[in-house]
């Protein structure tokens, strides 16, 4: 049981193909980015894990990692692009916006590398722009595609989901200085993750509807990407033992509801 009760968070990794054509200046090649990225998301936001694919319709925004109004460059920037849900991609993100500041001098190395549109690969120059933005207070944010790495101890910033307390905190996988896990709890606070109001329920809907149908699995589309990891979690168990930890789990939250 203990090992359902924490859920890691996976960064999004985008696999391109190599024939493909991705990007932003065109209809053709910004589909084909769009198709990848809802590949690589599983069909949700890539900042607050609500689904953005509904029955095989995607209603996500591509979304710039470090916003493309520094530098045109980063408007085509392939590996600078993923995919986030509207609210997320025009206001959560976009809060503080004005006080991101990436001096005039890095927008110039950046701007004078030798980049190739359409390049699947991060390349220095990018990578040093994305860790010059990334210094700024109101830019902690697990910038996606690819996720970000700690510049302390070198490990990448992830989460992790308490099933029990039902919210997210920095992952107790890895060793962070207090300055990342700072961070971490920065894009927590951004994403409103743990939000009274935009904290997800659905792993308890999931709860109740497996319950309900004694241990076997619904056909809902449930709108929240944890609900699809809990359920890799009880790959290869019985439809008793589900039974079993979705009864236990489901009064656990109800009481905890109850004494809110």
């Amino acid at each position: 049981m203990d090992s359902l009760l924490i859920i890691d968070i996976p960064d999004f990794l985008v696999e391109y193909e190599a024939d493909v054509q991705y990007g932003y200046s065109s209809e053709r090649s910004k589909g084909n980015l769009r198709s990848v990225l809802e590949k690589a998301s599983r069909g949700y936001c890539m900042y607050c894990y609500r689904r953005i694919v509904v029955d095989g319709i995607g209603t996500g925004h591509l979304e710039h990692a470090v916003e493309k109004d520094y530098s045109p460059k980063l408007e085509q920037c392939v590996p600078n692009i993923g995919i986030a849900c509207s609210k997320c991609n025009l206001s959560y993100k976009k809060k503080e916006q004005q006080s991101r500041i990436i001096p005039d001098d890095e927008i110039q190395i950046f701007e004078e590398g030798n980049c190739k549109l359409n390049c699947t690969v991060p390349c220095s120059k990018y990578l040093r722009i994305k860790s010059v933005y990334l210094k700024n207070r109101t830019a902690h944010i697990i910038l996606q595609p690819g996720g970000v790495w700690g510049e302390d101890s070198g490990n990448p910033l992830r989460l992790q989901y308490d099933v029990l307390q039902s919210k997210f905190q920095p992952s107790n996988k890895y060793e962070y200085s207090e300055q990342e896990i700072e961070f971490i709890e920065d894009h927590i606070r951004r994403f409103r993750l743990n939000g009274e109001r935009e904290k997800t329920k659905q792993l308890t809907a999931f709860l109740k509807d497996t319950i309900d149908h004694e241990g076997f699995y619904t056909n809902m589309e449930y709108n929240h990407y944890i609900v699809e990891l809990f359920v890799n979690r009880l790959e290869g168990k019985t439809r008793e033992e589900i039974l079993k930890i979705c009864e236990s789990l489901y009064i656990k939250a109800v009481m905890k509801f109850q004494g809110q």
